[in-house]
C-alpha cells in the first residue's frame, strides 16, 4: 500500500460532509467493529466495513469512498446504529456522503430515478405518482372501484404551493444542476485487495 501523503488529503473534510450536522459525534468512535459486525453489506462485500468509512472522513482521506459504489448499497437498515456504543447515526452520514458523491459526479445512476421521481412530484403536486400509464391506469381502476375520483384531485393553487417548496428550499436548482454530462466512473470496491481472489487490475 503506497504511503499516505498530506497532500492528498482533504482539509476539514468531515465538516465538509456532515455539512447539516446529522452525526456530530464521529470523533467518539472507538472504532470497536460493532457497526461491521452486524452489517449485511459488510457480511457480503468485505471491502466494505463502516468503521473504516469513519476513520477515513476523520483524517480527511475522500478519495476512497467518494469514488466507491459501495456507498451505494447501504440500505439503511440502522443496525448499526443500534449496536453503537456511542450513539453514532452512521445511516445519517451515509446520506451526507452520497450527497457529496452526487455533487462530485459519483454514482448518478442510483440518484437519476430519484430526480425523474421528484420532478414528476414537483409538477404533480403528489409524492407518489407512477410515470406508468398502465399503472396510472390500474390506480385508477382500484380507486373507481372502491368509490373514488379515477385519480386525486389536486387543485392548480396547490401544485403551485407545492411545486413553490421545490423552488424555494432549492431542489429544483439543486435537481436541475445534475445532468448525465457530469457523471464519472465508480469503482467496485471501497478498499481494493480485501476480498479473497479478487481479480487485479488489468486481468
Amino acid at each position: 500500500m503506497p504511503r499516505e501523503k498530506e497532500k492528498d488529503l482533504t482539509q476539514d473534510l468531515y465538516a465538509r460532509v456532515d455539512v447539516y450536522g446529522l452525526a456530530p459525534n464521529l470523533e467518539t468512535c472507538l472504532q470497536c467493529g460493532k457497526c461491521a459486525g452486524v452489517c449485511p453489506v459488510a457480511n457480503v462485500s468485505p471491502s466494505y466495513n463502516p468503521r473504516i468509512i469513519i476513520n477515513d472522513i476523520l483524517r480527511g482521506r475522500a478519495d476512497r469512498w467518494l469514488k466507491s459504489e459501495e456507498i451505494w448499497r447501504c440500505f439503511w437498515c440502522a443496525n448499526c446504529y443500534t449496536v453503537c456504543p456511542m450513539d453514532i447515526p452512521y445511516p445519517m452520514l451515509m446520506m451526507q456522503m452520497r450527497y457529496m458523491a452526487i455533487e462530485n459526479g459519483y454514482g448518478l445512476k442510483y440518484f437519476f430515478p430519484f430526480k425523474r421521481f421528484a420532478m414528476r412530484a414537483s409538477e404533480d403536486g403528489l409524492t407518489f405518482a407512477p410515470a406508468s400509464p398502465k399503472a396510472r391506469e390500474r390506480i385508477a381502476r382500484i380507486r373507481q372501484g372502491i368509490g373514488l375520483s379515477p385519480w386525486p384531485e389536486i387543485s392548480e393553487k396547490a401544485r403551485e404551493e407545492y411545486k413553490a417548496l421545490f423552488d424555494m428550499t432549492g431542489v429544483t436548482d439543486f435537481l436541475a444542476s445534475i445532468t448525465e454530462d457530469n457523471e464519472k466512473p465508480v469503482d467496485s470496491t471501497y478498499q481494493e485487495g480485501r476480498i479473497t481472489g479478487a481479480r487485479s487490475k488489468g486481468n
